[in-house]
């Protein structure tokens, strides 16, 4: 099962990723930062429509030239979008700003037509601010151009990078000191040092169990280093002794 706010894609190497759906308020941020800058350019086209406007000789020009300016000015906000989304894979400045991207419902790349129509449709979107309503029901958080266009706003995926991939998770350790010398210690390889790594390593465990994994581990080493029943490392507590034997281990491969 998969949250309600959820999509999944299945990519063509058979990876399936999950996106979370963007919210209404990211959204309305994204979108105020966007106005502004629509706006801006949408103020260049109606200065330069009144203009043009200005230098008409009759009544009749100056109508036209007002109404090709205004014209301009819808053209020019509305284009913002569709074009920023077009030419970014379905960013704008505002959804780059929030981390957020416009995909097809079934989590695949917007194309052309996708973008054109809920952008199209965004004219109804802004009036009475019923794209608003219909967001703040819709499961996915889809205004009407969402739905015409079949498409989703998503929060971006993070990037992981290689160091974050390859890092090993820390050892946990009660005290950084390796105690006197352990017998047996040259009879263990690099296998036994990386098993008892990765249950120093390991987090989440109850601590009932893993005292008894800790207990396990110890005698199987015990035995492996030949150590005679009468070896004070025996009396140790079993963590103790694995995190004493894994920083003598790393002294070792120094």
């Amino acid at each position: 099962m998969q949250p309600p706010d959820t999509i999944r894609v299945l990519t063509a190497d058979n990876v399936r990723l999950g996106y979370s759906t963007a919210g209404v308020g990211s959204r309305m941020v994204a979108q105020i930062i966007d106005n502004l800058v629509a706006l801006a350019l949408t103020l260049v086209a109606v200065v330069a429509g009144l203009a043009i406007a200005s230098h008409a000789t009759t009544a009749t020009g100056s109508l036209y030239g007002a109404l090709a300016g205004v014209g301009i000015a819808l053209f020019v906000y509305f284009a913002y979008f569709a074009i920023s989304e077009l030419i970014s894979g379905g960013r704008t400045l505002g959804k780059a700003a929030m981390g957020l991207r416009v995909l097809r419902a079934d989590g695949s790349t917007a194309d052309v037509g996708a973008i054109l129509v809920r952008n199209v449709v965004r004219l109804i979107d802004v009036v009475g601010g019923i794209g608003l309503v219909v967001m703040f029901f819709h499961p996915l958080s889809r205004r009407l151009g969402d739905l015409a266009g079949g498409t989703v706003v998503v929060r971006e995926r993070t990037g992981l990078s290689l160091s974050a991939a390859v890092a090993s998770p820390p050892v946990i350790l009660r005290t950084p000191d390796p105690g006197p010398p352990i017998d047996g210690i040259g009879l263990l390889g690099a296998h036994e040092h990386n098993a008892v790594r990765a249950f120093l390593a390991r987090q989440g465990l109850q601590p009932a169990v893993r005292m008894r994994l800790a207990a396990d581990i110890s005698h199987r080493l015990f035995d492996r280093m030949q150590l005679p029943p009468s070896a004070p490392e025996r009396m140790w507590p079993p963590e103790l002794f694995l995190e004493r034997l894994y920083l003598q281990l790393e002294l070792r491969g120094r």
